[in-house]
């Protein structure tokens, strides 16, 4: 089954990747198209999926149950659980909103919803690649803990300032909101959730936490459907890294951005 779903993946990859030279290969980075968007979100889901699957976590996923009746008499493990997602709704479905700037942007709830959910499961799967690969060596879980925690950050790092932040969300945040985001929202959610996954190795619901708060990311920034039409502003962007342009937040004055 997972060699049919490796090929569906590459295939629609393929086809995503080609349908983006066409269309959209001169599109200049200061200039944001909702289809352009998905189109290298798309590109990126499938390049996450293929991940888990080369590392073997999708095949893990696949044979895990959600949690073991064993597990969910466990009052400690309940609590855990209950806390990755209580502090991933406050975190995300309110502190971020909060924080995030949408120059009035339309909702698009049913996209909002697939392209949130695609996502999540998507990134949840890519971390999730990192502890599989972690801990499938003998390390004591403190070190199991430690370095999935540095690979997890560095791939976020990376991917959030250098491709997502530039080429895929629209303005969304001001260089002090990066920063707040970066240590009230996702800095703890890792550090939390890896904690749960650590302990307990339950996949589904990692992969769960995740999805739970990129919906609410994909949501409250408004997100545009592929469809949608108008002008939309791009993110503003510096130097980077070899003189790569990296997010770097809304600097002008916008009257009534942030609703």
């Amino acid at each position: 089954m997972l060699r049919f779903y490796t090929i569906g993946l590459v295939f629609f990859g393929s086809m995503m990747f080609v349908f983006y030279l066409v269309k959209y290969r001169t599109l200049s980075i200061t200039t944001w198209k909702p289809g352009a968007a998905w189109t290298r979100a798309m590109i990126y889901f499938t390049f996450c999926n293929l991940i888990s699957v080369w590392t073997g976590t999708a095949e893990t996923i696949v044979m895990q149950p959600i949690a073991t009746p064993h597990q969910m008499s466990n009052t400690l493990w309940i609590v855990l659980i209950s806390l990755c997602f209580l502090y991933i709704f406050i975190a995300y479905w309110i502190l971020w909103a909060k924080m995030t700037l949408t120059f009035d942007r339309k909702y698009y709830i049913g996209a909002g919803l697939v392209f949130g959910t695609i996502w999540g499961l998507s990134t949840g799967q890519v971390l999730l690649s990192f502890y599989h690969i972690w801990n499938m060596n003998e390390f004591p879980l403190w070190v199991v803990y430690l370095v999935s925690f540095v690979s997890m950050g560095i791939w976020q790092y990376v991917v959030h300032d250098y491709f997502w932040d530039v080429y895929v969300s629209p303005e969304h945040d001001t260089p002090k909101s990066i920063k707040l985001k970066t240590l009230v929202s996702h800095i703890p959610n890792v550090g939390l959730c890896l904690l749960f996954l650590v302990l307990y190795g339950n996949y589904w619901l990692y992969v769960f936490t995740q999805t739970f708060a990129l919906v609410a990311t994909t949501i409250f920034q408004k997100f545009p459907a592929p469809w949608a039409k108008g002008e939309f502003h791009a993110p503003m962007t510096k130097k980077g890294m070899f003189g790569l342009p990296r997010g770097a937040g809304y600097t002008h004055v916008y009257e009534n951005a942030q609703k």
